[in-house]
């Protein structure tokens, strides 16, 4: 099947600079190699990563089996003031599978909006607009999240039952507690802090300074996509 945020990329990207936020882990979801072999005039993979550690590594290997060289590496906190400055502004920006391991989705929206000339391609895990589960129904409309940590036992309740059914395991919620700050007062990215339904994600992303362009499904439809473009850009670029 193919995979639309590929052909979004596919034809955004030729001559444009292009940068992955936050697509080092695993590889799996990177884009840079997407972006390059469609012809994209310089890319980047920024991740909180520091430099030298084996992920870095990874990603080599994996690009070099691709055939793709070229790309910049580059160290950066998306959610730290003023990412501009170690990230730049680019063309096309892509980033998926972090927003929701973070306390604040919308200032990460905002800084996202900071980096993005043209169009942003951003990806978060979502949950029905209704779970419907044998420990009860919670509902998840276009203003409504949850914030993990603070859910009730019985929404919690019904939230591990709607993802022991899809064979998911998240911290906190149908798996191991994990802490939510760290004791040097950092917070831990890796566990779910937040659930919400596309339309509430759609609406977070408009609030935050963009136009959307186009959305889809993914992995299975527990994942949803938007193609954003700034309100300025998307002004400017209006016939």
């Amino acid at each position: 099947m193919s995979d639309l945020k590929n052909d979004w990329i596919a034809r955004l990207s030729p001559g444009a600079s292009f940068a992955d936020v936050g697509g080092l882990w695993g590889t799996v979801n990177e884009k840079v190699s997407v972006a390059m072999r469609a012809g994209a005039r310089e890319c980047t993979m920024a991740d909180i990563t520091p430099q030298g550690h084996e992920l870095w590594s990874a990603f080599d290997r994996h690009c070099a089996g691709l055939g793709v060289a070229g790309y910049r590496k580059l160290t950066v906190d998306i959610v730290a003031p003023q990412p501009e400055l170690a990230l730049g502004v680019h063309d096309v920006v892509h980033c998926s599978g972090i927003i929701y391991h973070l306390p604040d989705p919308f200032r990460m929206l905002r800084n996202l909006h900071r980096v993005t000339r043209r169009h942003l391609i951003v990806t978060s895990m979502v949950v029905a607009e209704e779970m419907r589960t044998p420990a009860g129904t919670l509902p998840f409309g276009p203003d409504e999240a949850r914030f993990v940590p603070t859910l009730t036992p019985a929404s919690r309740a019904i939230v591990a039952a709607y993802f022991d059914a899809l064979g998911i395991r998240i911290a906190a919620i149908n798996g191991e507690a994990e802490p939510w700050i760290y004791p040097d007062g950092q917070e831990n990215y890796g566990p779910w802090w937040w659930l919400y339904s596309p339309a509430f994600f759609r609406g977070m992303a408009e609030v935050a300074g963009f136009a959307v362009e186009g959305e889809c499904w993914t992995w299975e439809s527990r994942a949803y996509s938007l193609l954003l473009r700034p309100l300025e850009e998307a002004r400017r670029a209006a016939p």
